[in-house]
């Protein structure tokens, strides 16, 4: 899987949404480049394969747990562990 390297460094303990695995990829530097409009459209591409990816691996819809990022209402969200012990399936 392309990002299976981005997944590997996932806390276990944490709950992970599609947006926020985006927002992780940002913070560790796995988004690089100077353009904002390249970096949104990164996130964009990063948050669109994890919400295929949960789905694919049938991942329970109502998640883990639920995280509430600011002007949204609570997502479902899915531990690290999850998420990676679904990349070794």
């Amino acid at each position: 899987m392309k990002y299976s390297e981005l997944i590997e460094q996932l806390n276990e303990d944490e709950i992970y949404t599609p947006a926020t695995i985006a927002d992780y990829a940002e913070t560790i530097g796995y988004i690089s480049g100077q353009d904002p409009e390249e970096v949104r459209l990164v996130r964009q591409r990063i948050r669109i394969a994890m919400g295929r990816f949960s789905n694919n691996h049938n991942f329970p819809d109502e998640g883990d747990g639920f995280v509430t990022l600011r002007g949204q209402p609570p997502t479902p969200g899915w531990f690290g562990w999850r998420w990676i012990s679904a990349i070794h399936d």
